[in-house]
């Protein structure tokens, strides 16, 4: 047994050490996201802080500001959790929607209305989400070859083009599901079928509706970020010609189920930016639609095919912070 002054003074050691743990607990190492009320801290005001939350939802922390890169958080009765909770979300300055269909942008209006942050999407992505509920005013149409201003950086948009997948493709995947995992409860199709709801499978967005967007940070650090995988645009190409080769690249890897069908697609994608680090999105599994896809046949083209690109696989809620500064290679 401990002297009572020993317990005092091991009770107060480990207060302090608790209190020196979450000091030094910063967004490149909580897995509460931002938006959440975690820290926004990177260590530096040349350092970013990514945050994959799944499919293609990245969170990008940038000095004090929050931004969402998609807004699809809660995912339905049989989904894992995303670490998002739209109803509670606290910090959140400004939402990029790569396009409108629900698996991009089911929670954006809730998460808007909760922090006031803006909205931003292509011409229709905004249409649906006023058509959502987003408050009026709230929403900002964005067009190819657009530039827009924020604090310490600029984004870049191109018009990109959506991945399209065959009816067959995605009725064996509904299939696949059902023998393997059973099917849907009733309880869970309601819940499904209304996230479905939250978006617009309106024939425009794939050629009209999906944006690529680059960040360029005051540093001179250049990223891009691309939400769906489908054919190389003059949009997609004028935009790499107008960056050059970026620092960091988190673009599609989702659509078709077969890895060898779909790395051409999005590798092809990856060479228009020949990023220095490159990081995946959409590669995880939707239940009931789409597959968790292992990335590694994606690297390994991408080795062979930018041997200077560096590979990233995130996970989901884990902060990945990078510096800035070193720009370009540097």
């Amino acid at each position: 047994m401990f002297a009572r002054g020993t317990r005092l003074a091991l009770a107060a050691a480990l207060v302090v050490a608790a209190d020196c743990a979450q000091a030094a607990e910063d967004a490149c190492t909580s897995l509460t996201p931002a938006a959440m009320g975690g820290p926004t801290a990177t260590g530096g005001d040349n350092r970013i802080a990514l945050r994959w939350l799944s499919t293609s939802n990245y969170e990008l922390i940038f000095r004090d500001k929050v931004y969402l890169l998609d807004a699809y958080f809660l995912q339905g009765p049989r989904a894992r959790p995303t670490g998002i909770v739209p109803s509670e979300t606290k910090n959140v300055d400004a939402i990029f929607i790569g396009h409108a269909h629900f698996d991009h942008m089911s929670d954006a209006v809730p998460v808007a209305e909760k922090t006031k942050a803006r909205v931003y999407g292509a011409k229709i992505t905004v249409e649906t989400a006023y058509k959502l509920g987003l408050p009026q005013g709230q929403g900002t149409s964005v067009s190819d070859g657009q530039t827009l201003t924020f604090p310490g950086m600029t984004v870049d948009v191109g018009l990109a083009e959506h991945s399209t997948l065959s009816r067959a493709v995605l009725d064996g995947l509904r299939k696949l599901y059902e023998v393997s995992a059973g099917a849907a409860t009733p309880d869970q199709q309601s819940a499904e079928k209304t996230i479905l709801a939250k978006g617009t499978f309106a024939p425009e967005v794939i050629k009209e509706g999906t944006m690529a967007y680059a960040f360029t940070f005051d540093t001179g650090f250049k990223m891009v970020w691309l939400d769906s995988a489908g054919p190389v645009t003059e949009g997609v190409r004028a935009l790499a010609q107008k960056l050059g080769p970026v620092d960091l690249a988190i673009i599609a890897y989702q659509g078709q189920p077969v890895a060898q069908v779909q790395v051409p697609v999005t590798l092809e994608l990856v060479k228009q930016f020949k990023p220095r680090i490159f990081l995946p999105a959409h590669h995880d599994q939707i239940f009931g639609l789409f597959l968790d896809l292992g990335v590694e046949p994606l690297f390994e083209a991408i080795r062979e095919a930018l041997p200077g690109t560096q590979t990233i696989a995130p996970l989901h809620r884990q902060g990945l912070c990078f510096d800035i500064s070193k720009a370009g290679g540097k």
